[in-house]
């Protein structure tokens, strides 16, 4: 059990680390028998200046998730029949990322369960279980507890077992396609929502609800990403929208208060992390930027963090995002990320237009503009540009690089 943060001050000294295995726990902390001369500002090499390193961890749920009571109380009113061994009414829970979807989607998951035997959740990251196969392979290893044959199997000798384990134990289901705009492309996102919501239809009495999350700047419907299936999906709209300055600056001083001893961060230091947070627009970041920027200063043996260190900080994170954003790229992705740059590179006072752009990624390579309006919005939805309405009237838009031209382009071909 974590020490009662208004009962601490300074930094902890640090556990013997021969006594643990799981790094989450090797940094558990106790408070300093002695005071520390905080005039000295210097850390000895036993102490630390995070005493719960859990907080800032991309997966930590709030005891309370402040700014988001009616989106909480929407998506408890969508999956409340669930409780009664109803079905439950999907919802699609769209926005920004960083917005709180996800935390609140396991909030809420998580109070089912503990509530009624008779609810299974399931919470599947779409980034990585990327195709119909690899989601059903989750929904039977969540159900069953092991792992089925992953050589030569049609997805229906999966769903068949699914379904019957669900009627024989009398449970409903409920799944969270967590970042489900991965699986929008080839229309592998209608084939699973297709799949689970008319399950019922061979296997009577199955009930399943379906929950995503998707990120989406202009909160465009869900029937937008889903359309063939939309129909037998129909789910709730919950939109989430950003977080506010005054409502982020509370939100990270929650987690100082939780995760890091007093002191630790000043005042003007957490103003830089909350504008900083805002630009980006992804709380996320925010909860990074305090994480490494406490681990920076404790590793030049201060106990307060600086500027300089969130400004560290943060050009790290913008590397290690941008190099993971673009191994995640598929080829095509890349190829046109690469071929923008270029152009804004060559002229860069000229606005570039999605139709602009078209003609000429197309007289490289011959594509459709299903595919090139797919593989833009990817793009698009990754944060690389920004997509501008240019008028009032048409589909134009204009498309602007978040990162300078030419050190994009050098980061693609390199």
């Amino acid at each position: 059990m974590n020490p009662n943060p208004d009962s601490l001050s300074g930094p902890g000294i640090r556990k013997d680390f021969s006594f643990h295995f799981h790094p989450a726990r090797s940094t558990n902390i106790i408070p300093s028998s002695k005071p520390l001369n905080m005039s000295h500002h210097y850390l000895m090499n036993h102490q630390t200046l995070i005493r719960d390193a859990e907080v800032f961890e991309f997966n930590y749920t709030p005891d309370t998730i402040k700014y988001r009571d009616q989106e909480l109380r929407q998506l408890a009113a969508a999956l409340s029949p669930a409780l009664q061994g109803g079905s439950p009414i999907n919802a699609n829970l769209r926005g920004p990322p960083g917005t709180g979807k996800t935390t609140c989607v396991r909030r809420i998951f998580k109070e089912l369960e503990e509530t009624m035997t008779g609810v299974m959740t399931v919470i599947i990251n779409c980034e990585s279980v990327n195709t119909p196969f690899r989601v059903f392979t989750a929904i039977f290893r969540r159900l069953f507890g092991y792992q089925p044959c992953l050589s030569g199997i049609a997805i229906q000798r999966l769903t068949d077992p699914i379904a019957e384990e669900l009627m024989k134990r009398k449970m409903v289901l409920i799944v969270c396609l967590d970042d489900a705009h991965y699986l929008t492309h080839n229309d592998q996102l209608d084939r699973i929502i297709r799949s689970l919501a008319r399950m019922y239809e061979n296997y009577p009495g199955v009930k399943i609800g379906i929950v995503t999350t998707i990120c989406d700047y202009t909160l465009c419907p869900a029937m937008v990403h889903v359309r063939s299936a939309y129909s037998v999906w129909q789910p709730m709209e919950i939109p989430f929208s950003h977080y506010q300055r005054r409502e982020v600056r509370t939100i990270l001083q929650d987690r100082i208060r939780m995760g890091l001893y007093p002191g630790v961060v000043p005042s003007i230091v957490l103003g830089r992390i909350v504008a900083l947070t805002v630009k980006e627009g992804d709380l996320r970041l925010g909860i990074d930027l305090l994480k490494h920027a406490a681990i920076i200063a404790e590793t030049d043996a201060r106990t307060v963090v600086t500027e300089g260190d969130v400004t560290k900080a943060y050009d790290l994170a913008c590397d290690i995002r941008q190099t993971n954003l673009l191994r995640a790229l598929k080829p095509n992705e890349e190829r046109l990320l690469s071929h923008i740059a270029m152009m804004k590179r060559e002229c860069p006072a000229v606005p570039l237009t999605t139709g602009a752009l078209y003609h000429s990624f197309k007289a490289s390579r011959k594509v459709p503009y299903s595919s090139f309006y797919f593989w833009l919005r990817r793009l698009y939805e990754l944060r690389f540009i920004d997509l501008h309405q240019r008028t009032v009237r048409g589909n134009s838009r204009e498309v602007e690089l978040r990162i300078e031209p030419k050190a994009m382009y050098e980061m693609c071909i390199s």
